[in-house]
């Protein structure tokens, strides 16, 4: 007699085709609201976030588009991604063309209008949204916009925002890739931090670390691994640092010096999974620390504290932000603010929403955000940690753990 087994979850590090689905759902649902008879996607990142497709841009344009009442998605692709569009379970049109600039035909984009023909998104008194009006400026690309060639009886309207709303809260799918991400960051930060040594430049610390802990991560997360949105050739679990004059510049790049003692480093650690980023950010020493230099670092943390206790649900980032900005000014170093205190991130380092003066959305459960309130000491140096949080409804979870006390960061040699 046969024993029945349990079936056993398998972990992969995607997203599953039935949220994909959902996704496309929520958007025709939208489109139903606000009475749009289709949406064209030009960024990659969108393109993916809707389809699974993720792929390297070039100036071949390649376009994902969403009618309101046909099921299934439309893609405009060049030849060289006709294999690899048909991995996107979603999508059932498809559009391909020779190569860019014509490839012996005619433009791209005008392969792209067939396409909407073929959907029924170009007859007249059709509104079609967009998040680009025509496809972006990369690798030397140059056509129409989109509003040129679909003529004057169709209506193009600016809708970025539709996906990029959804993308603000994150699923439970997302959340386990971000926090996994978050992980791999820490151990490509440690590995950075115990290689730290006078003379060393800090970007062939960085390349050693990076190395390293991309070759633990895709031994551990095993064949179903894939490095969705790190550039060819890059390793998915990246760190570095810029050291010495250079932390005082927010974004200062680094150089081939090699460190000695007194020098402050301002690290960044992050990790590709499944797409997902995370970002970990450090401010360290060599040496041991001046009374001036652990003052200015405990304001930095009480400024991190501060924006970390702002984030709270239903409040908006606005008012989050006010709140950390009156802190530097309590502090009587408002003039050392150089930029927000966050942003959120997810399938891109950087996105909507932002710790922002200037940002009204409201904070919901589920948004990811890097929480980094810096403070940039001209002829001292920069003071920033970034960690990666998620909202709860009590509060921020800090999925970056990494320390963040001025002795632990503290490196004695």
């Amino acid at each position: 007699m046969t024993t029945p087994t349990a079936s056993v979850e398998t972990l992969d590090w995607t997203i599953p085709q039935q949220e994909y689905d959902d996704r496309v759902a929520r958007v025709r649902q939208i489109l139903a609201d606000r009475e749009l008879d289709g949406l064209v996607l030009f960024h990659p990142i969108r393109m993916a976030y809707l389809s699974g497709f993720y792929h390297l841009s070039t100036e071949r344009p390649m376009a994902i588009i969403v009618s309101a009442t046909q099921p299934g998605l439309g893609a405009l692709v060049p030849w060289l991604e006709q294999e690899h569009i048909q991995k996107a379970g979603g999508v059932s049109n498809i559009r391909v063309y020779p190569e860019y600039p014509t490839g012996g035909t005619k433009h791209p984009i005008l392969h792209l209008v067939d396409l909407l023909a073929e959907l029924g998104l170009t007859k007249p008194g059709t509104r079609l949204g967009f998040d680009s009006n025509g496809y972006l400026d990369i690798n030397g690309y140059d056509g129409p916009t989109l509003a040129e060639v679909v003529g004057d009886d169709v209506t193009t309207i600016r809708a970025r925002d539709i996906v990029d709303r959804l993308r603000q809260v994150k699923s439970p799918h997302e959340l386990r890739l971000i926090e996994a991400s978050a992980l791999w960051g820490n151990l490509a930060h440690r590995l950075m931090h115990d290689r730290i040594a006078l003379g060393r430049n800090p970007q062939e610390i960085s390349h050693e670390a990076s190395i390293e802990a991309s070759r633990t991560m895709i031994a551990a997360l095993g064949p179903s691994y894939a490095p969705l949105t790190a550039p060819l050739g890059a390793t998915p679990a990246v760190v570095n640092f810029t050291a010495g004059a250079n932390t005082s510049l927010p974004h200062g790049l680094g150089d081939a010096v090699g460190l000695r003692r007194g020098d402050v480093l301002v690290t960044y650690a992050g990790a590709d999974v499944g797409g997902y980023q995370s970002e970990l950010e450090r401010t360290m020493l060599i040496g041991e620390p001046s009374d001036e230099f652990a003052t200015w670092f405990a304001r930095m943390l009480e400024l991190q504290q501060a924006a970390f206790e702002a984030l709270t649900v239903g409040r908006t980032l606005a008012e989050a932000e006010t709140e950390v900005s009156a802190l530097y000014q309590t502090l009587g170093v408002g003039d050392l603010q150089r930029h927000h205190s966050g942003h959120g991130i997810g399938l891109e380092g950087h996105e909507s929403p932002f710790i922002d003066k200037g940002d009204e959305t409201v904070i919901q459960e589920g948004m990811v955000f890097s929480v980094e309130p810096g403070l940039y000491v001209p002829g001292v140096a920069g003071f920033r940690h970034s960690d990666t949080v998620v909202v709860t409804s009590t509060g921020v979870k800090r999925l970056t753990i990494y320390p963040r006390d001025l002795d632990a960061l503290t490196v004695r040699i």
